[in-house]
């Protein structure tokens, strides 16, 4: 791999990731990346304080990478600025967000890079690592008045329409290629979040500075979404999931029209699924739901649940999201 400030013909590329226990994925998303056939790359690895054996797998897998450890565990957006800082100081052209629980495509990172331009924030086509062929929900539109993805495609089969290259309106933070420039200009992620919808409010920044982002569905990944953190299905994603929403309309939306329409629907919605998941014998994710809601009230952002360690070998059976002919997006 070619080092910063050497001549070269290709753009250098810090890919980015965030680490915290990951050890279940880390050979899988190391030696994917060994294959990659773009070289002017970077592994930069953040880790979030693990406990288990991760950074040992990464450094017999991946020597060349560079690992930066945090003393604690600072969340998605705190790891997240931590390499940003670190790789915009190093000089790369671009920055690519990578989760550690992908599994990447060869020429997955030629084709990002073939379609970006210093103007450009550059995403591929996700799918759902345990569900070949269906889409991970990691591009489309979102509804600034639900505060929900539009013409939701999570665990839908790509069409024609679909697999066209594109302008979309948002991304997350799984697999995004976005130019230095666009860092120094957009700035670092909202530590407020923690995790969850940073990196919506990240790309809508990015837009309203006048850069766009670009779906390249020839860039192809595969994500075990779910696998490390849970969503919906833990109360530790629900409650930032559900503390979360209500910042990111407040930080965009202006007009009083839209918030009140949003805060009605964003209310009865959250009743309706408390309660089912109190009948469903699930209180723990109820109270995960009233205490998110409760702490937005209050003006409590950041870190305030605390995720735990699950071991290697709990996280080596997780299957990340499960799909039934039943599945709906979770509103």
């Amino acid at each position: 791999m070619s080092k910063v400030g050497e001549e070269r013909t290709a753009p250098s590329v810090a890919v980015l990731t965030v680490n915290t226990d990951g050890a279940a994925f880390m050979a899988e998303f190391a030696e994917s990346l060994t294959a990659v056939s773009y070289r002017n790359f970077q592994l930069v690895v953040v880790d979030n304080a693990s406990s288990d054996d991760s950074l040992d797998i990464l450094r017999r897998l991946h020597p060349q990478s560079v690992i930066l450890e945090n003393d604690a565990n600072l969340g998605f957006t705190g790891a997240c600025n931590r390499g940003i800082e670190y790789c915009l100081g190093q000089g790369f052209d671009y920055v690519l967000f990578l989760n550690g629980d992908v599994l990447v495509e060869p020429d997955f990172l030629d084709r990002l890079v073939d379609a970006s331009d210093d103007r450009t924030l550059t995403a591929p086509k996700s799918y759902l690592y345990h569900h070949p062929g269906t889409l991970d929900d990691s591009v489309g539109q979102f509804d600034w008045t639900r505060g929900t993805w539009k013409h939701q495609i999570l665990g839908k089969r790509p069409t024609d329409d679909f697999d066209q290259p594109r302008l979309v309106e948002t991304a997350n933070l799984s697999c995004l290629l976005v130019p230095a420039g666009a860092l120094r200009k957009v700035g670092l992620l909202d530590n407020n979040f923690f995790i969850y919808y940073d990196d919506t409010d990240f790309v809508r920044r990015a837009h309203d500075a006048g850069y766009r982002l670009w779906f390249a569905p020839d860039a192809v990944i595969h994500h075990r979404k779910g696998a490390t953190i849970g969503g919906s299905e833990t109360a530790f994603g629900l409650y930032y999931l559900t503390r979360n929403r209500p910042y990111l309309i407040s930080k965009h939306v202006r007009s009083p029209l839209r918030r009140a329409f949003f805060w009605t629907y964003f209310i009865t919605s959250r009743l309706v699924r408390t309660i089912t998941l109190v009948l469903r014998g699930r209180p723990d994710l109820a109270r995960a739901i009233t205490a998110g809601m409760a702490d937005y009230w209050r003006g409590r952002m950041g870190k305030t649940v605390e995720r735990g360690h699950p071991s290697s070998e709990e996280l080596a059976g997780s299957p990340g999201l499960k799909l039934t002919e039943e599945t709906r997006p979770d509103f």
